[in-house]
């Protein structure tokens, strides 16, 4: 409850405003260079990478076309007899041309520093050759291919092993074995013009060259690239345990399989990767090679997230700041107004006592002027509350001595003992509840009773009038469930808008039907009377509400003075916790409705306290 009261104010207003007016504008700034930095980073990144990977790539077509004219080497001097293609197309293997073919292969070997062993095999003399680091050793047959060479189907074309463990091509006594990975282009050797084979060169190469400039086109630390060859085998990697193999992320495939020849996309997928993909695809040596590189969304915007951390920083200062003076502004400024509300709330309570303010500004006029007005209207109600009581007793007073009682009573008990002499009961039925009627209205010491005897009176009320209209009415009083009938409630609420009923609803009816129900209606006690007359026209019944609501009982007309009787000694008696509708009944008639609290009323008639 306090917290409720504290958000609705002054104080708690005047501080969220001056603190929304200093962080929201603060905030917003945030945000939008928050944002605006993580497109222009993203920008920057996308074409200063997309730069990058072109340059690399013309790198790597060089690097490629490099390995590629280094296996056409076995086609030079082809005009002289000792040269490396004259000895295949004469099929030779005998020891004369040994130092030929050293030459040869070793003329290779020395045209790359990344070349680590050259390997030749003669297919018309069925003998292979194979040169590490200047020490050249020859078998028989050529084994050494199987498994790691296929006949391209272009001859034009070499066959490119991808990265692979470094071998002897089979040669068991080769003095030793080199066990890094290389990349190997088979070169097959045709006989021109004919186009036969007549041999295999086959270059390998170690994987410094795609390393160092693959280096210069990644962050190390922060991010991944990739060469891959058209079957997505990975040639190069910054992962260097993937080289050699086929990985297989979504993000890689995608980028494979885009019609695009270069580009970039965004990627956040379930491979835990999420940021920017920049590729590149070339074609050459009969294959498409495609360049990838990964850029993490963490490394793309880590300096947008410095920015956005510096940001925050000075948010939570000037945060800081804008509560400490909301705080002395709030207790500067609204001190005296709260001052104000916390006598407010008490005059509501009932305390009409203000002190006043001991100020000369606005708030101090303000306060002045509440105290004569609490005074004034404290002088008023006292006054007023004395004359309503006075009135509404002497009301109730007037109505139960309309006639005399006493003299009724006694001459009603006469007429019974004769009905019951001359054995006419229902004479003697009717004096009883004229009796019984005369009886309740007689007790004036009694202002208050249980609602129980209340319904009595009425009973007795309908049973004359029923023997007056005889088969014309028909009334039913309908107790629904266990309501408290102990209830107390003011005497005499039910006849007068029983006998309006009598007074307005029955002039052309044929059958009237009056039905009084009780029942318990969500914590008050709920009382219904309902007649099948001709009602009220909506202007009537307007006017009628506007009288309950103002509880004026003074202006009334005649038709309607005891409904709004018994509508004010409710409110009088239950301090206006007492509900009272009016309205029209279905299918037509007229409907009154009493709300009664379950719980005594707060306020009682004098009468009833001296009683």
């Amino acid at each position: 409850m306090r917290y409720r009261s504290f958000r609705s104010s002054i104080r708690y207003k005047l501080s969220v405003f001056l603190m929304a007016a200093i962080l929201l504008p603060i905030a917003a700034s945030i945000l939008i260079s928050y944002f605006y930095t993580k497109h222009s980073l993203k920008e920057d990144a996308i074409r200063e990478n997309s730069n990058t990977i072109r340059q690399g790539t013309t790198s790597l077509i060089g690097q490629l076309n490099g390995m590629n004219n280094v296996s056409l080497y076995v086609y030079n001097n082809i005009r002289m007899t000792n040269s490396l293609y004259n000895i295949l197309v004469q099929g030779r293997s005998d020891f004369m041309i040994e130092n030929n073919i050293y030459s040869g292969l070793h003329a290779i070997e020395q045209s790359a520093k990344d070349i680590q062993q050259v390997y030749l095999y003669s297919d018309l003399a069925d003998q292979s050759w194979l040169l590490i680091d200047g020490y050249l050793k020859r078998e028989p047959g050529g084994e050494g291919l199987t498994g790691h060479f296929e006949q391209p189907l272009d001859k034009n074309h070499p066959f490119l092993e991808p990265p692979h463990p470094s071998h002897n091509y089979g040669m068991e006594e080769f003095p030793y074995s080199p066990s890094n990975t290389v990349f190997t282009i088979h070169r097959p050797v045709y006989r021109a013009p004919l186009k036969e084979r007549i041999g295999v060169l086959s270059v390998d190469f170690k994987l410094d060259g795609f390393r160092s400039i693959m280096n210069m086109l990644y962050d190390k630390d922060e991010e991944n690239i990739y060469l891959l060859d058209d079957t997505g085998t990975a040639i190069y990697t910054s992962r260097e345990e993937e080289i050699g193999t086929k990985p297989d992320y979504a993000w890689l495939r995608h980028a494979r399989y885009s019609f695009a020849g270069a580009g970039y996309f965004d990627w956040s997928g379930d491979d835990g990767f999420n940021g920017i993909v920049v590729f590149e695809k070339f074609e050459l040596i009969g294959r498409i090679w495609i360049v990838a590189k990964q850029i993490p969304d963490s490394y793309l915007y880590s300096n947008a997230s410095s920015v956005l951390r510096i940001n925050l920083l000075v948010l939570l200062t000037f945060l800081f700041i804008a509560i400490a003076a909301a705080l002395f502004v709030s207790v500067m400024v609204t001190a005296p107004i709260k001052r104000l509300t916390e006598s407010i709330r008490k005059i509501k309570l009932g305390k009409l006592q203000f002190d006043g303010l001991e100020r000369s500004d606005e708030v101090g006029v303000l306060g002045s002027a509440i105290k004569n007005m609490v005074d004034t209207i404290d002088n008023l109600i006292m006054r007023e509350l004395r004359l309503e009581l006075a009135n509404k007793d002497n009301q109730l007073k007037a109505l139960q001595a309309q006639i005399n009682p006493h003299f009724i009573f006694n001459t009603l008990q006469s007429i019974g003992s004769v009905a019951l002499h001359h054995k006419v009961p229902r004479i003697y039925e009717l004096t009883s509840s004229l009796g019984l009627m005369m009886r309740y209205n007689m007790n004036t010491d009694e202002p208050v009773v249980p609602l129980s005897k209340e319904i009595a009176h009425v009973q007795a009320y309908l049973e004359l009038q029923q023997q007056r209209f005889k088969d014309r009415l028909r009334y039913s009083i309908e107790i629904a469930g266990d309501p408290d009938l102990s209830t107390s409630v003011p005497k005499m609420i039910l006849q007068p808008l029983v006998e309006n009923c009598f007074k307005h609803g029955f002039e052309s009816a044929e059958q009237a039907v009056i039905s009084i129900s009780v029942a318990d209606d969500s914590g008050m006690l709920g009382i219904t009377v309902t007649d099948n007359g001709p009602g009220v026209t909506p202007e009537r019944l307007q006017e009628l509400q506007r009288q309950i609501a103002r509880g004026n009982s003074g202006s009334t007309e005649g038709s309607s003075i005891g409904l709004i009787n018994v509508i004010s000694r409710l409110r009088l008696f239950y301090n206006d916790k007492s509900a009272v509708t009016i309205g029209h009944a279905k299918p037509r008639g007229f409907s009154v409705h009493l709300g009664i609290p379950l719980t005594e009323g707060a306020v009682h008639h004098e009468s009833a306290d001296r009683g």
